[in-house]
């Protein structure tokens, strides 16, 4: 697992240092690229979310303090996480002709624009971090299941979502689907789409996914809010509040399987 082991793989692709906090899922798609294309990335093991990245050096380099964000071995800062795993990438990841490449900008677009904002809506209330309201709740499920909808008819033939190999369309889509599939889409929500739960777990159980995210382990039951969590959860600091729903959603995959 990447906190144990910090170098990622070796070889002459772009090699630095990625400065992010545990179990982050936008790492993930950078460090899932490095390992397919060996790129050496290296994740900071000194990095404390709040603290190394308001510090002055840290800023000189990233002005917005955001994470994750890359230095390579030549001083080149990138941030945004797709950004980062374009920059670590090989050319079969970023697709094999201008129609692939494309395509892969297509799913990684679609990933960060409707993807994610129903992950969002419907996850964190379900977990207490995010205050529920059922209206909001409901749409972003409808929004999910148009999503799996989407998904599950275009992988009807295709083993991956871009050509005969894993791209980073594959990488993104399935990162930015991880907390769906580990919080709340439970056996029974995820039952009708059975191409896209083919093509997840075919790239969750990829050797190269697992260094990286570990065993994933599957929503068996859907997560409900609770009140009382979610009132502690606002009584923190907004550091805290910041650190304590990061590691709320991704405590599950904090340590691999044996």
């Amino acid at each position: 697992f990447y906190t144990e082991t910090r170098t990622i793989a070796s070889g002459k692709m772009a090699s630095g240092t990625l400065y992010t906090y545990l179990n982050n899922f936008r790492a993930y798609k950078v460090l899932i690229a490095a390992q397919y294309s060996g790129a050496d990335v290296k994740v900071d093991p000194a990095f404390e979310f709040g603290v190394t990245n308001k510090q002055e050096d840290f800023l000189k380099k990233f002005p917005q303090g955001k994470v994750p964000a890359f230095e390579s071995n030549k001083k080149e800062y990138l941030t945004e996480s797709n950004a980062i795993a374009y920059f670590v990438s090989s050319e079969q990841l970023k697709g094999s002709t201008p129609y692939e490449k494309a395509l892969v900008q297509q799913f990684t677009s679609y990933a960060d624009n409707e993807i994610l904002p129903a992950s969002y809506a419907w996850v964190y209330p379900s977990l207490s971090i995010a205050q529920f309201n059922k209206s909001s709740v409901d749409r972003a499920i409808e929004d999910v299941k148009g999503i799996l909808e989407y998904l599950n008819n275009h992988l009807l033939t295709k083993t991956y979502l871009v050509g005969e190999r894993i791209t980073l369309a594959d990488i993104a889509v399935a990162c930015s689907l991880l907390q769906l599939y580990q919080h709340v889409v439970n056996p029974e929500f995820k039952k009708p789409f059975t191409n896209v739960n083919r093509w997840f777990d075919t790239i969750v159980n990829q050797p190269k996914v697992v260094k990286v995210i570990g065993k994933f382990e599957y929503c068996q039951k859907t997560a409900e809010f609770n009140q009382k969590t979610y009132l502690d959860f606002q009584g923190g600091s907004g550091e805290k509040k910041s650190q304590a729903k990061k590691e709320k959603v991704t405590k599950k995959a904090a340590e691999p399987k044996k």
